[in-house]
């Protein structure tokens, strides 16, 4: 379902622009209303980190201090349908007409079963192009929650000609007849909902069920297959999925309401990528476009929860919109009201336990990853997260063994995304001190992925440390950098390598640029320090040294800015010491190796 241009109106009772703008406080301020500027302050720092609920309880503090200006309202209407909240059905009745307070209204008379009421808030929604999608599927299931199916189907007769969408609408159609008892008609529409195509985890396992119902058994394990091949996510819960085959997928109008929505969000995402890329700090238009697209996703997929807890494609949707957005802490919180009964629980906890890595939580990843290896002891998806969350507690043994099991559990030659699996080994490899195997490794997953850049930064920056091949390695490691010119943990790799293999010139200011983008990385730092040493700014060196000891380095680094100091204090006093290995230019392999930057933890 891809749609060639969706441009998301602004939002009736939400100006975009207001939704970007501070409210001004400081005439309120004068007038002597600190609670009410407290709040606002309070509401827009929770706004900008991201924390929609208290965004919205300040923001609705704020409206009550000043009932007469609007915009606080409104600001707390629009946040707690960000944080999915159920007060943003009692803040619509006191918003502007809009779409909306229109849909949300709609929305909780649906859930009330008041489904005339429902249909009517539908109906009284503003025209755009985003009702122009909903308004059929919503009407049609209102009536249909009205008992009124073949009005429902009546409704949604129009859009299945629909020459991008058709398939989708056909299949709703299909959906409604079928609860409605009309199996007969239900059967043609899926018929031909199956010729005009859609490719959603829902369409998916909708019409898995019904070929089923048909005795085409082979043909629904199929086509739950390819979803799991071209979603390597559902892998934990395929046992489940195959299960929820032999029960009816809707079995009440409000997951079809919530499918709605889940369309829209579908089609935003998709979107979402024509503008991947966009400097939001400078595109302008382009750049609130981006933001008017995030906010209607986000609205979008809460309205299909709040319908349906047990969307599993919305909660799926919302957590890795949430994760692209940084937003780690909301991305794992997507997941806790997921119904116990949810097939998909397996897959949540796989993808909580890889956002507890992310967020530092790592033992406790750990342990989420091997309950659920007791459970799914064949699992690779679950190996080689564990191998993730075991690396980034540089537990390389432990690490390897379970990127191993993964390799050895898949099931064709490795291809595509499969590097991960060898470079995760390497990296093992390698901090155990067993350099052969790691190369051999790095090789063949360079073979696999010739233009990933941290492979490449990871490999030349190894080559460097353990004297080989200087040349190749500095071509390695400028490929990387051509690739991603902005990571800065690549720069410093770089940086270093070029200052290791004696271009001090040329090295000393990438260092320096990671540095002011980083300044508080030890590894970094020391790498700074080093360049001052062997460019004969001795002062500047001691000084950069001394601040990499503060950052609290890991015990490798430590020894290495320890070592850097005492000789830097031998040198000052005229005292014979061994020069350090990295303060010298590489010309053997050097007794200490340096952590390379720039891995994938």
């Amino acid at each position: 379902m891809v749609v060639a241009s969706l441009v998301v109106p602004l939002l009736a009772g939400i100006p975009n622009r207001e939704m970007r703008a501070a409210p001004p406080v400081d005439p309120i301020i004068a007038a002597g209303k600190q609670d009410l500027a407290t709040n606002l302050l309070v509401g827009n720092v929770a706004a900008a980190e991201g924390d929609n609920a208290e965004a919205a309880r300040a923001y609705g503090v704020a409206a009550g201090l000043a009932p007469t200006f609007r915009l606080f309202g409104e600001r707390a209407f629009f946040y707690s349908i960000l944080a999915g909240s159920p007060q943003a059905a009692a803040l619509a009745h006191a918003q502007p007409s809009g779409v909306m307070p229109e849909l949300i209204m709609g929305n909780a008379a649906a859930l009330a079963g008041q489904w005339d009421e429902a249909a009517t808030h539908y109906q009284n929604a503003p025209a755009d192009q985003i009702m122009g999608l909903l308004r059929p599927l919503l009407r049609g299931w209102a009536l249909q929650g009205a008992g009124k199916t073949d009005e429902a189907l009546a409704a949604l007769a129009p859009a299945e000609v629909d020459a991008r969408l058709g398939g989708y609408y056909t299949l709703h159609s299909a959906l409604i007849a079928q609860l409605g008892g009309m199996q007969m008609r239900a059967d043609t529409l899926f018929r031909q909902a199956a010729e005009k195509g859609s490719g959603d985890l829902f369409t998916t396992i909708v019409m898995a069920r019904w070929l089923v119902t048909q005795g085409q058994e082979a043909a629904a394990r199929d086509l739950i297959n390819q979803r799991i091949a071209a979603m390597p996510v559902l892998e934990t819960a395929r046992g489940n999925i195959m299960a929820m085959l032999q029960h009816p997928v809707v079995n009440h109008a409000t997951q079809g309401l919530a499918q709605a929505y889940g369309l829209v969000a579908l089609l935003i995402d998709q979107q979402l990528y024509a503008h991947e890329g966009a400097d939001e700090d400078h595109a302008g238009d382009a750049a609130m476009e981006i933001g008017t697209l995030r906010g209607t996703e986000q609205m979008m997929l809460r309205m299909a929860l709040t319908l349906d807890p047990a969307d599993s494609e919305a909660r799926l949707l919302l957590s890795s919109m949430l994760h692209a957005r940084k937003q780690d802490r909301q991305a794992r919180a997507a997941f806790d009201g997921a119904p116990a009964s949810d097939p998909l629980l397996p897959v949540y906890r796989a993808e909580q336990a890889d956002l507890d890595v992310v967020l530092g939580h790592k033992e406790q990843a750990a342990q989420e990853l091997r309950d659920l290896l007791r459970q799914a002891p064949d699992n690779r998806t679950l190996w080689s997260s564990l191998g993730d969350a075991l690396l980034d507690q540089q537990k390389w043994p432990e690490a390897l063994d379970a990127y191993q099991h993964a390799t050895a559990l898949t099931p064709h030659r490795l291809e595509g995304d499969d590097w991960r699996l060898l470079f995760g080994q390497a990296i093992a490899q390698e901090r155990q001190n067993h350099w052969p195997q790691a190369r051999v490794l790095l090789q063949h997953a360079l073979q696999l992925a010739p233009n990933e850049a941290e492979l490449l930064n990871y490999l030349g920056y190894s080559m460097v440390e353990h004297g080989e091949n200087p040349a190749l390695a500095e071509s390695y490691l400028r490929r990387a950098l051509a690739l991603a010119p902005s990571d800065n943990q690549i720069r410093d790799s770089v940086g270093w390598v070029l200052m290791r293999l004696g271009h001090v010139g040329e090295g000393l200011p990438l260092l320096e640029q990671s540095v002011e983008q980083m300044p508080q990385d030890p590894a970094i730092n020391y790498h700074l320090g080093v360049a001052y040493w062997m460019a004969g700014r001795r002062l500047e060196a001691v000084n950069e040294w001394q601040n990499a000891i503060q950052f609290q380095p890991d015990p490798m680094d430590r020894r290495k800015i320890t070592a850097a100091l005492d000789y830097a204090h031998a040198w000052q006093a005229h005292r014979p010491m061994a020069v350090p290995a990295d303060l010298k230019p590489v010309a053997t392999p050097p007794s200490s190796l340096s952590q390379p930057n720039g891995t994938r933890h």
